[in-house]
């Protein structure tokens, strides 16, 4: 298993299985009760990346490619992105990664404010969790610049 497009779909392929046992498991709490909103919408979300996975193994089972859609695959990119970013344009890629301590900043502000609600602060913890990650890319691919 050298080659990473194989590598890739066997972690698209895990991703659906998780997620199939996720929604099979979910169903039955959803019908069961009255589901608060929140776990609707994961269900939600997780249906549609189910998908995403299906969608990303027929392509690459057929033609050898994948669409790109999925996360796994689409922050491979993002991070390809930002890597080129920063060789062929350093001020637009600090500018973006200002913005991104920007986000954090104003989110922790959000979870820590005792006049939100708690359905805005899960929300707001989301996107913590997700402009952390995304200023840890940042910062490794500034350091691999860097360092080499």
């Amino acid at each position: 298993m050298d080659d990473p497009l194989v590598r890739t779909a066997d972690a698209i392929f895990t991703d659906s299985v998780n997620l199939s046992r996720w929604l099979r498991e979910a169903e039955g709490r959803l019908y069961e009760q009255t589901a608060p909103s929140s776990e609707i919408a994961d269900f939600a979300e997780r249906s549609i990346r189910l998908e995403l996975c299906y969608a990303e193994l027929r392509s690459f089972d057929r033609d050898g490619t994948f669409l790109g859609r999925h996360p796994f695959i689409s922050q491979r990119s993002e991070r390809e992105r930002v890597a080129a970013l920063l060789k062929e344009d350093p001020v637009e890629f600090t500018r973006e990664m200002d913005r991104v301590r920007m986000n954090i900043s104003r989110y922790s502000s959000q979870i820590n404010s005792a006049k939100t609600t708690k359905e805005k602060k899960t929300l707001a913890q989301a996107n913590l969790d997700k402009f952390k990650a995304a200023l840890t890319m940042y910062e490794e691919i500034l350091k691999t610049q860097i360092h080499g």
